[in-house]
């Protein structure tokens, strides 16, 4: 079982303290995700669970409730079948967007912990989304919000998220919107934008609702790099698992004996292959959390790194207004004027890099966090990527986020780096040595 931080300790006390109602606002980073585990993991009487997320994270939540306690959960998939009312589990995961399917069998099976993943998706009190979850707060015994970012635009947003959490502080939209925003009207309509009394609010939610920690508050407790594998489940797997098939027949035929330079070399090809072919099923996943980092955490860079060039090209189209790239191609004083851009210029908030060429010589401190899109052969380019933003010059502790397809060669290859250089624990911070960071046998005797 994972022993929490100090601060981590602290913030399942307060929502105990807040009997189990609270909006749970540290800053990214700071494990709302573990602490909102461990409430689960104590309150163990106070079954169905429902843990309501983006489809992005359904799975790392999955993973890390196994992970850090030991703790068995299932993740809903799809629709509800018509005349399914019953839930697999006791503790249940799903995402926002299928929320209305299964809502009646949702409210059958009351849940009587719900924890409200970036709980801003329900800012918007009059979507179905939002209408859901406070449906289903209604006669839960605990209600946690987690976010970085309660409301991302206005602060009449916020009234909705402390429905759901905490109908009792403002029961009445209205209340709350003539008392902290300024409204306007026109059109013959009244718009709740702006806001006012800042101060007061944040006492009444401080008092009443809010745990709220920021980095720099819990600095001393932080370790200077955390790492976090984000796993996502290919909605097109069958076009990969037929790739991987066809791939195990042709070394069913090959003994170790006639597996000689020629016939490794064409099996390196096929692994690479079929490492492109995971990357590129899963850019439309990667893509989303991407956008939903950016949302989330206003203000904040993210630099990631890719081996395969049509993979950043896909993300550079994505992004175009928004992004640098450096890869093999930029060189000179391009690849200075990117660096530049991306250190200087606010609007630029992400870097696309392949690990090779953007993980050696350069400065990327505008950023504390990193997304691997894929991940590199050897633990060497992934610890030289890190030290692009883990430099002299860095203010913050660094986050480095691993995005990896469930069930592909991409869960061999960081298992191998695992076992080569305990990649997750502690990437080659020099306190390991490895005869060989090989990693095709391995990953061709493992398809094997």
């Amino acid at each position: 079982m994972t022993e929490l931080l100090p601060y981590q300790k602290d913030g399942v006390r307060a929502i105990y303290n807040l009997k189990g109602r609270a909006l749970l606002a540290d800053e990214q980073g700071l494990g709302k995700t573990i602490q909102s585990l461990d409430w689960i993991r104590r309150l163990k009487s106070a079954r169905p669970v429902l843990i309501v997320c983006p489809s992005s994270v359904k799975y790392t939540w999955q993973d890390e409730a196994v992970n850090h306690f030991g703790i068995r959960a299932s993740v809903i998939e799809g629709n509800r079948p018509k005349r399914c009312m019953t839930l697999p589990s006791k503790i249940v995961i799903i995402n926002y967007d299928i929320l209305k399917s299964w809502l009646p069998a949702l409210l059958r099976n009351q849940c009587a912990i719900l924890i409200l993943d970036e709980i801003q998706y329900i800012k918007n009190h009059e979507t179905i989304r939002s209408r859901a979850c406070h449906q289903l707060a209604v006669n839960a015994r605990s209600v946690v919000g987690l976010s970085g970012t309660p409301f991302t635009n206005e602060c009449i947003e916020l009234w909705s998220v402390l429905q759901a959490i905490r109908p009792d502080v403002f029961p009445e939209r209205s209340a709350f919107a003539w008392r902290y925003t300024k409204p306007m009207r026109y059109r013959g309509k009244w718009h709740f934008k702006g806001s006012k009394h800042e101060g007061e609010l944040n006492r009444i939610l401080k008092e009443t609702v809010m745990i709220r920690r920021l980095k720099k508050d819990v600095a001393k407790d932080l370790p200077d790099k955390r790492r976090k594998i984000i796993r996502f489940k290919l909605p097109n797997f069958s076009e990969y698992q037929k790739a991987e098939d066809d791939f195990r027949g042709w070394l069913h035929d090959i003994s170790p004996a006639k597996a000689k330079r020629a016939r490794r070399a064409e099996a390196m090809l096929k692994v690479g292959y079929l490492l492109r072919l995971a990357a590129k099923l899963k850019r439309k996943w990667v893509k989303q959390w991407i956008q939903d980092f950016l949302d989330n955490n206003p203000g904040q860079k993210l630099c990631c790194f890719s081996m395969h060039t049509d993979t950043i090209e896909y993300f550079e189209a994505a992004f175009r207004q928004r992004c640098v790239v450096i890869n093999g191609s930029v060189t000179g004083i391009k690849r200075h004027e990117a660096v530049r851009k991306f250190q200087n210029n606010r609007k630029i908030d992400l870097m696309f890099g392949n690990w090779k060429a953007a993980g050696v010589g350069l400065t990327l401190t505008a950023s504390s966090n990193i997304a691997a899109l894929d991940i590199p052969f050897t633990p060497g380019d992934m610890k030289q990527a890190e030290d692009r933003i883990h430099r002299i010059g860095q203010k913050f502790k660094c986050m480095i986020y691993y995005l990896l397809a469930m069930n592909t060669r991409e869960e061999v290859q960081v298992a191998t780096l695992k076992r080569k250089d305990k990649i997750l624990g502690a990437i080659i911070d020099g306190t390991k040595k490895t005869k060989s960071l090989d990693m095709f046998d391995e990953i061709i005797k493992s398809m094997k």
